[in-house]
């Protein structure tokens, strides 16, 4: 039966789901829902699929019902659009009906086969929660995760691109990590978790940190001896930037920016065309308010740092990752340049890469049982 059993890595990222799907495929959906409606189109863009995820979700014997997610959700809102504000820093991912909606719709996707109407899988899902409500409350929320997640879910995408494919999953195991440790075990291990040769050589003796940068939030993962020591979060991450930003916009050129619009524009240094006329010096004004934040993520890195017993000069080794990395990477690498650092060429994926991996070396310890359809194999780091 462990044959049959797929594994898929999923990063619950604030502005932006990170899917790792069976076959090790990359999916990035933007973390945005809206309620589904009826809509007049004449000729539908076909070309990006993700882009057109209207669907129907079940979870468990439960009914959530109809919603667009991502690309379709920005598109068609109506004006209902639901993502996450600096308000909910704190607010939680593991009880959120939102989160957990967009969650089963990623998973689903990954799980699509061609020319197939009925899809039905059993698998074992990696994922993780952001640092401090990982161990809250002596980690009440992971526990509540698994609950939420472990047993058979279906999915049924609307678009007629899809051709009605019906999606049912069976979540049979469940590894949750904090944020930023996914991360640095898929820089440190193979696809079955064992340490990398390279790693045990020339870091065996370091004080190794994760450095996760997100959108609301940056968790620190500090490992020594490959062991884990401690972790933290900081309250700062894109967002902060961002929001400078936008008040600008509406300061001086009388219009909101969807804060995905923007991160978008500003990572791919593209153009933001206002009522047809680009801002010249967007860039300019970006640069400069992303430095000012940077700053602060880096003083407030120091700090925390310095409070977890660890001053600067006994870092070996900082694993640079999130997708707020992007933005904040020329910062902390000028405020921090005398520590060694790596930055992945895949940092927006990176943890969504880690949990795969725990995920996988979930799979490879499940043996043969005729119960696992009803007992899940979990594992909590």
């Amino acid at each position: 039966m462990k044959n049959n059993i797929l594994t898929v890595g999923a990063d619950l990222g604030n502005d932006a789901f990170k899917i790792i799907g069976p076959s090790k495929r990359e999916l990035f959906i933007m973390n945005i829902l809206a309620p589904w409606h009826e809509r007049r189109i004449v000729q539908e863009d076909t070309r990006y699929p993700l882009n057109l995820l209207e669907v129907e979700v079940k979870n468990k014997n439960e009914y959530l019902g109809k919603y667009f997610v991502g690309g379709m959700a920005y598109n068609f809102n109506k004006g209902i659009l639901k993502e996450r504000t600096v308000a909910d820093r704190h607010t939680g991912k593991a009880n959120d009906t939102d989160t957990l909606i967009v969650l089963l719709t990623s998973i689903a996707l990954s799980l699509l086969k061609p020319n197939t109407r009925k899809i039905h899988e059993k698998i074992v899902l990696g994922t993780m929660l952001p640092t401090e409500e990982y161990f809250k409350n002596n980690r009440e929320s992971v526990s509540l995760l698994e609950q939420k997640l472990k047993g058979t879910h279906s999915v049924k995408f609307l678009n007629p691109i899809f051709n009605s494919i019906e999606v049912e999953f069976e979540i049979v195991g469940i590894t949750v990590q904090p944020e930023g440790l996914c991360a640095i075990n898929a820089i440190m291990y193979d696809d079955s978790g064992e340490l990398l040769d390279e790693y045990e050589r020339n870091y065996s003796e370091r004080t190794i940190l994760g450095f996760d940068v997100g959108a609301l939030t940056s968790d620190i993962t500090v490992i020594q001896n490959f062991e884990l020591r401690t972790f933290f979060g900081i309250d700062k991450g894109t967002i902060d930037p961002l929001n400078r930003i936008i008040d600008y916009l509406k300061t001086e050129y009388k219009v909101t920016v969807p804060r995905h619009k923007l991160d978008n524009t500003i990572i791919r240094n593209e153009k933001l065309l206002i009522y047809g006329q680009e801002i010249s010096n967007l860039h300019e004004i970006c640069k400069q308010l992303i430095d000012y934040e940077g700053r602060q993520l880096v003083e407030e890195f120091t700090s925390k740092t310095a409070a977890s017993g660890i001053q600067l000069p006994d870092i070996g080794l900082i694993i640079l990752c999130g997708g707020g990395s992007l933005l904040f990477k020329e910062m902390i690498q000028k405020h921090l340049h005398r520590i060694p650092m790596i930055f992945s060429n895949n940092a927006v994926m990176l943890n969504a890469i880690g949990a795969w991996k725990n995920a996988n070396k979930i799979k490879n310890e499940i043996h043969n049982n005729s119960a696992l359809g009803f007992a899940a194999a979990t594992m909590v780091d």
